[in-house]
């Protein structure tokens, strides 16, 4: 018969062994959660952020639809030289400003192909903007749409 210091003894190494393997156990499972948890605020970070890119992304489209009535509105203006519709284009020009909507500059500047279309080549300082044909916006350093300039080629006028 054995003795029970030696049952005792088996049994404290068998429950010693047990709780090595259960602590190993919850290690795992913690380092198991750790990734699970930075895995999911990875993903929550890149979904907000898509989102993001999507809200600015639809604010663009329909800035640049707006962009186009503002150009049917100053077109107005000059013909028409009414001081109710100069208010109206001011206001919407207000507008744009609150929203980070930002004009192009592009008169004296040397030629930009980024935010620059060049629709002709004529006499003037070489890559300088002689002329703006139409006015370009930029939204959140994005270009809205580009601007329409003549380029100087380099010759001058005689």
């Amino acid at each position: 018969m054995p003795s029970p210091k030696k049952n005792t003894t088996k049994k404290s190494k068998q429950i010693n062994s047990e709780i090595k393997e259960l602590r190993q156990q919850l290690i795992n499972l913690e380092e198991k959660f750790k990734r699970t948890l930075a895995d999911y605020q990875n993903q929550s970070r890149r979904y907000q952020s898509r989102q993001s890119e999507v809200i600015l992304f639809a604010n663009q489209k329909l800035l640049d639809k707006f962009l186009f009535l503002l150009d049917s509105l100053e077109v107005a203006q000059l013909h028409l030289k009414d001081k109710g519709l100069n208010l109206i284009i001011d206001q919407f020009n207000q507008i744009l400003t609150s929203e980070e909507v930002k004009l192009i500059k592009t008169d004296n500047q040397p030629f930009n192909p980024e935010t620059m279309d060049c629709t002709a080549v004529v006499e003037g300082d070489k890559n300088i903007v002689v002329n703006t044909t139409s006015l370009g916006y930029t939204h959140h350093d994005c270009v809205l749409r580009p601007a329409k300039v003549e380029v100087g080629s380099g010759k001058k006028a005689k």
